[in-house]
């Protein structure tokens, strides 16, 4: 662990929230344990929560504090945005309004600007050059090619455009990236010839020991069907985000040919804009055998893995995938001791590389049905050994400890330009 000095560092994450608002995060998380080590870190972020399209806040900006050397600051974004046209504006504001905040008790010398949207690198980078401080980009999502599928035509070349210049720009002008993504350098390499010796790849962590406080809660803070069903059946469970890019029509799909099976259930927590369409397919094809939950508090999500008996992850095939990918939700189910079914083609499955369950193809419910089966019926041989392997792999790679000390080496080894 690197001690010997002190850092003044400002993280910008349009996104970035905390424990007492949508459950904490990345950042939460980095800057909890850097203050607790001495470093001074200031988190920027707005206060607009983009999924109840609302402000947390209603001042202009809320500070608040979590220790001696953690400040959290929400901005009041605007507009307040329901669709592309609003959430581009509102991330306009937010590169206005966060680099132009200036209340810190010491000047920064570190500038962490995080793509969850580039305009936080424009941001970031004005900051960097006030205070004359380093600047790093952190690479969380591949703009603009994340959105590859997303768009078509004259309105895909424009985006494209716009935000590529930035990428290129602010590639060159960092004085190192972070890339949550493992071979996200080759991306930059080969597109922009960005410096491969400044590009490092941190991926997402996971505080260990919260996850397992919350895991060990009552289990009276979950609604009684969904008790009952974790209770009584073999469960195989999703937790998370119901959208697109999740593969779940997939997983409902396989449950037609698992009716045979009545100890099994599919169970789906979570919210999106795939609720309606898994709903669907449940009702024409009489799942009784999928159980479909509402999103749940965060805290809640640690004790519902606990329960389960087998867990499921999916991607759908998007061009940013041949990069790799660090999914949040693989350390949260590993850290549960459960074997993981994850149906994906995406390069470098850390399921496989952590033999903590098996990596199938997409798309193929009746192979995701076999595959069902196949831990159901091994479950104490083969299922309990991938449970252990994930367990000792998030412990081992991905604890909030181990991503705090790669950042400090990222920041302690990197050169100002």
């Amino acid at each position: 662990m690197i001690k010997e000095k002190v850092y003044n560092i400002v993280i910008l994450n349009h996104h970035a929230n905390t424990p007492d608002s949508t459950g904490g995060g990345r950042h939460y998380d980095l800057t909890k344990k850097l203050s607790e080590l001495g470093h001074n870190v200031t988190v920027l972020a707005s206060s607009y929560d983009n999924k109840k399209r609302e402000y947390r806040f209603d001042e202009d900006v809320k500070e608040t504090r979590y220790n001696e050397n953690f400040k959290f600051v929400s901005i009041k974004t605007k507009p307040a945005y329901t669709n592309s046209v609003g959430r581009f504006l509102n991330y306009v504001n937010y590169k206005k309004k966060a680099s132009s905040y200036d209340n810190y008790n010491v000047n920064p010398d570190v500038i962490i600007a995080s793509s969850v949207h580039p305009l936080a690198w424009d941001a970031g980078y004005k900051l960097s050059r006030k205070y004359n401080a380093k600047f790093i980009v952190e690479v969380r999502d591949l703009w603009p090619l994340s959105m590859y599928e997303d768009f078509t035509g004259i309105k895909k070349k424009v985006v494209f455009s716009y935000f590529e210049s930035l990428e290129k720009k602010f590639y060159n002008l960092a004085d190192a990236i972070i890339t949550t993504a493992p071979y996200a350098y080759e991306y930059m390499e080969q597109k922009y010839g960005t410096d491969r010796k400044k590009v490092f790849h941190i991926p997402h962590g996971l505080d260990i020991e919260e996850f397992d406080k919350l895991a060990g809660t009552s289990e009276d803070n979950l609604p009684s069907e969904l008790n009952e069903v974790l209770n009584d059946c073999f469960c195989v469970t999703y937790t998370g985000a119901l959208s697109k890019s999740e593969g779940l029509s997939t997983f409902v799909e396989s449950a037609k040919f698992l009716k045979d099976h009545e100890d099994i259930k599919l169970v789906v927590v979570g919210g999106g804009p795939e609720k309606t369409r898994l709903n669907k397919i449940i009702k024409e094809n009489k799942l009784d055998n999928v159980l479909m939950v509402d999103s749940q508090s965060k805290n809640h999500i640690p004790l519902i893995l606990k329960k389960s008996n087998l867990l499921i992850c999916g991607l759908m095939e998007r061009e940013a995938f041949k990069y790799g990918i660090s999914k949040n939700k693989f350390y949260e189910y590993m850290a549960a001791e459960k074997p993981i079914i994850f149906a994906s083609n995406v390069r470098g499955s850390l399921i496989t590389k952590a033999n903590a369950g098996i990596t199938i193809e997409p798309d193929k419910p009746e192979k995701l049905k076999e595959t069902i089966l196949h831990i159901y019926n091994n479950i104490d041989t083969l299922g309990r050994e991938f449970a252990k392997n994930g367990r000792a792999y998030v412990e081992e790679h991905h604890t909030v400890q181990i991503i705090t000390e790669s950042f400090l080496e990222v920041i302690s080894n990197s050169k100002k330009q």
